[in-house]
């Protein structure tokens, strides 16, 4: 088999595997459990999906332009991952570094003429795209899961792109380049893509399934309900005086509804509710009455619990609403003592969401709790 023949199945390997994936991430990951992440990793698919294809079609028909304008759009994917984790995180996600990488790589590519140009483009554009497999490998690291097993292939498959760029940079520095020096990076270029989708799927669709940076997802109301009433139980029977109840609220719901439509709406309410998780105590019980609101019970002394409201506040109204529409994001605290109601659950959440409402009629951004 010719070197050209070989280029030619791999290229139409990857626009296969890329395909099928495409359709697990989006069909498994974002339609099951939409979120900016998972919206964010489906695109890089798609990205890798319909740049193979343009490469294929353009050795199929003999243009190397397109063959080359194809190849550059792809090397814009892992940044795409890159981004999707430090949404998952809720820091600016950057994506427009993407897309701004993929139109100039392409570009790049179909101008390089001259062969010795597109060896030495080529090669900084493969570290260019192994950078931000780099970052991933940062961003994963980040991650409460990290220790996960199926978390381990991207950062495998990662750090071996980083090396296999490093490696063909240095090689192109060392060796003059001819048609003959590229078809082997060619070859290593298209086994890595190969491999770093099928790894990057599997890691992908693990990340899309359970909650961000490890934090607990809220629980729909019957089952919040139930596990709340026995710990407030138990909490009367031991008279245990640290238990609070929270109602906590999404300021002005409907002008953000209006604004931003259901979608947006979904995606906001998504990230605040992993937003308490992650700012709340780990043993805290997080029910969910309704989208925007959440029902908290947790024990935790009145002082060091001001202070996760506090940071609770400050955290939801520094959330990363650009890519959405011109929002400044707040919440309201209701908050009430459980031995107030004598660890009544019903009554409880009634004085918290009662609580939470005079919160929002005073400007919002605040809590308002009932004394004991």
């Amino acid at each position: 088999m010719t070197a050209q023949e070989t280029l030619a199945n791999l290229g139409l390997a990857q626009a296969t595997v890329a395909t099928l994936a495409t359709v697990m991430v989006i069909g498994l990951g974002f339609l099951h459990r939409p979120s900016r992440a998972a919206l964010l990793w489906s695109l890089a698919f798609v990205l890798a999906m319909s740049s193979t294809w343009i490469s294929v079609a353009g050795s199929v028909v003999g243009d190397e332009a397109v063959r080359r304008a194809g190849l550059g759009l792809m090397l814009g994917a892992p940044a795409l991952i890159w981004s999707g984790f430090r949404a998952r995180r809720h820091v600016p996600a950057l994506p427009w570094i993407a897309a701004l990488q993929s139109i100039a790589t392409a570009v790049a590519f179909v101008l390089a003429v001259d062969l010795q140009v597109y060896g030495m483009t080529f090669r900084v554009a493969f570290l260019g795209a192994a950078i931000f497999a780099g970052l991933t490998i940062v961003e994963v690291r980040r991650a409460a899961d990290r220790f996960e097993r199926l978390a381990l292939p991207l950062t495998i498959v990662s750090a071996g792109f980083v090396a296999l760029a490093g490696a063909i940079v240095v090689a192109g520095l060392a060796l003059p380049s001819s048609a003959q020096d590229l078809t082997l990076p060619r070859i290593l270029n298209g086994l890595a893509m190969l491999i770093y989708l099928v790894c990057a799927t599997v890691s992908v669709l693990y990340f899309t399934s359970v909650s961000p940076v490890g934090t607990r997802a809220a629980r729909s109301w019957p089952q919040f309900s139930v596990t709340a009433e026995e710990r407030l139980t138990r909490a009367r029977r031991a008279q245990e005086s640290s238990w609070n109840v929270l109602a906590i609220r999404l300021d002005d719901p409907d002008q953000i509804r209006s604004t931003i439509g259901e979608n947006g709406w979904n995606r906001i309410t998504s990230a605040f509710e992993a937003l308490v998780a992650a700012t709340l105590p780990a043993e805290a019980d997080i029910g969910r009455p309704a989208r925007g609101r959440l029902v908290v019970v947790v024990c935790r002394p009145g002082p060091v619990l001001r202070e996760h409201v506090r940071t609770l506040l400050r955290r939801v109204t520094e959330m990363d609403a650009d890519d959405w529409a011109d929002l400044q994001l707040s919440a309201s605290i209701g908050w009430v003592p459980a031995e107030s109601a004598w660890y009544d659950l019903d009554e409880l959440v009634g004085r918290a969401e009662d609580a939470a409402m005079t919160a929002t009629r005073l400007g919002g951004d605040r809590w308002e709790r009932v004394r004991a």
